[in-house]
């Protein structure tokens, strides 16, 4: 199981973040550890209270999320977590599940079919692109359902290989989670097949999932 630290380093002179999740380009070293978590957003909210009160106080710290153990670019023991991307994720419409909202999020989520867009966005253009698309499924008795997906900064592998005409391709993979918005709820399951099992009322159940990237560029490229 994934075990998540939040950390603490001093804010560099001049940075400017671009969210309250950001991370500095060349983090300096570590100075505490303010918090630890068994999951990733428990973290996250961590970091980002802190980062909130530090940006009233005009403090020196600043907080971001790592995962302990697994190794990263800038350290060979902890994986930068932050600052997090957000996709939007294509499931499977479970049997017999109807939704309250365009956000809601089923318990009985299947694995993400696709993304509408590789690009990592915003949270807020995240959160519109799947009330849009959900609502459209609603209104037209689609047959998909979309949520919100979190992926994590520094990927868990990558893998490079090269073409005899000189093309390199990586492939990076990268945690990814999916998010249930605050507004949102689970849904009814009354007309589900399976509405008595323990999914009908229990927790959400998250599938481990990845998120990969490819990309390629020519070695003899002036």
């Amino acid at each position: 199981m994934a075990r998540y630290e939040v950390r603490i380093i001093e804010r560099p002179q001049g940075w400017t973040e671009a969210s309250l999740d950001d991370v500095p380009p060349r983090p300096a070293e570590v100075f505490q550890v303010l918090a630890e978590a068994d999951e990733l957003f428990a973290a996250v909210r961590a970091a980002i209270q802190f980062n909130e009160a530090a940006r009233r106080d005009a403090s020196a710290g600043w907080a971001f999320v790592v995962e302990r153990d697994s190794p990263g670019r800038r350290w060979p023991n902890a994986r930068l977590c932050t600052p997090l991307g957000y996709r939007v994720a294509a499931v499977g419409w479970p049997t017999g599940w109807e939704p309250q909202s365009p956000l809601d999020v089923p318990r009985c989520l299947w694995r993400a079919q696709g993304e509408t867009d590789p690009a990592p966005l915003s949270y807020d253009r995240a959160l519109a692109v799947v009330r849009g698309l959900n609502q459209q499924s609603m209104d037209h008795a689609g047959s998909s359902w979309y949520v919100l997906a979190a992926v994590e900064n520094e990927p868990i592998s990558q893998t490079v290989s090269y073409d005899p005409s000189g093309i390199e391709t990586t492939v990076q993979v990268r945690c990814l989670h999916v998010v249930l918005p605050d507004e949102a709820g689970r849904g009814e399951c009354s007309y589900c097949p399976a509405h008595s099992l323990p999914c009908a009322t229990g927790e959400l159940h998250e599938p481990e999932q990845t998120a990969s990237t490819t990309s390629t560029r020519s070695l003899y490229a002036r």
